[in-house]
């Protein structure tokens, strides 16, 4: 299974409950296709870069997930027929590189203030 992220935006002037609503669908597409949801975001409404299909303004939701790649062309195939999302996006993640990546940044800084300080004249 390979890791993947998808982005959705909804239209802005949805209601709480309408969400909600999407959102069980959404987690109801997942499992239908065998993808396992790692995490869910909520951004919350945000202005658009440009206007989407009439809207400037979308409420953003952000599905980190796991899924068999022969998958996910049929996956894409059922969002787009989805009305309630006026755009979404897909991209592959490597939540592992990311993560030791993250770690070793952090190592760094913990190593570089010991030695900022203790070159610093006092």
């Amino acid at each position: 299974m390979n890791s993947y992220e998808c982005v959705f935006i909804f239209p802005p002037d949805i209601a709480p409950d309408a969400r909600k609503l999407q959102l069980k669908n959404l987690e109801d597409l997942f499992l239908k296709v065998g993808a396992e949801i790692v995490q869910k975001i909520e951004w919350g409404k945000k202005t658009l870069g440009y206007p989407i299909k009439k809207f400037n303004e979308g409420h953003y939701l952000i599905i980190d997930y796991k899924m068999d790649p022969a998958k996910t062309e049929d996956f894409r195939k059922t969002v787009e027929l989805q009305d309630s999302i006026i755009k979404y996006m897909i991209t592959s993640r490597d939540f592992e590189a990311e993560k030791k990546a993250a770690d070793a940044r952090a190592k760094e800084t913990r190593a570089a203030v010991p030695a900022a300080s203790a070159a610093a004249p006092r």
